[in-house]
């Protein structure tokens, strides 16, 4: 993959998603303790209020390189609480206090076969349908991580298709449950060579990004 400005990413942003791949970020040391975060029933009281839920859907989050890197990124923003529904008690009554007072909500999955892992698909089905009184008016945003090169998810390209196509059940989810759909947030070739650099770059767009949502 040619190596390809932080500017350049920006000018592709017109197609729906916020590119980011090889930038003149600095790498970070990125140690990130999920635990702290998984609340039960009181810890998930404690944080209604909150402005800003991630839902991460990593089934191996501890080996992760590029999802790591996004919530260690995110990690002490104030009004910013990050959740692995694979390590959360699976129950509607804890995501609704999860959820309370949220101003927005962020699905932020490693990208596998032109979808999410599967326990996002099984939170949609089984406990998002109780909720979408409780979400109706607050942001919805994705943030994914691919495998391959931006070049890639272009109708030309080697996947045929972008990643604002292949995201759009997300947004049919957002429109009819009333929520306000956000431009999706995409970190590229997270399993090229030049990860690293590309993993350091989306991080700090990526706390950026949260920020701006906390406090737009």
């Amino acid at each position: 993959m040619k190596t390809t400005s932080r500017r350049n990413f920006l000018g592709m942003a017109g197609s729906g998603a916020v590119a980011w791949s090889l930038g003149a970020a600095k790498n970070h040391n990125m140690a990130f303790s999920p635990e702290e975060n998984y609340p039960d029933r009181e810890t998930a009281l404690a944080l209604n209020g909150k402005k800003s839920v991630i839902l991460l859907a990593h089934p191996d989050f501890k080996n992760s390189k590029a999802n790591k890197a996004l919530a260690e990124a995110v990690k002490g923003i104030d009004g910013v609480s990050v959740t692995n529904l694979y390590e959360v008690p699976f129950t509607a009554e804890t995501y609704r206090n999860l959820l309370s007072g949220a101003g927005s909500i962020v699905f932020q999955f490693p990208f596998y076969w032109a979808s999410a892992p599967s326990q996002l698909k099984k939170w949609c089905d089984e406990l998002f349908t109780g909720l979408t009184e409780q979400v109706k008016g607050v942001k919805l945003l994705v943030a994914t991580t691919t495998g391959s090169e931006y070049e890639a998810y272009r109708s030309g390209g080697r996947n045929r298709y972008t990643l604002d196509e292949l995201l759009r059940p997300y947004q049919l989810l957002a429109n009819h449950s009333g929520m306000i759909w956000q431009t999706p947030f995409v970190v590229y070739g997270a399993s090229l060579p030049t990860a690293a650099q590309s993993i350091a770059a989306g991080a700090l767009a990526y706390r950026e990004k949260i920020e701006a949502l906390v406090n737009g």
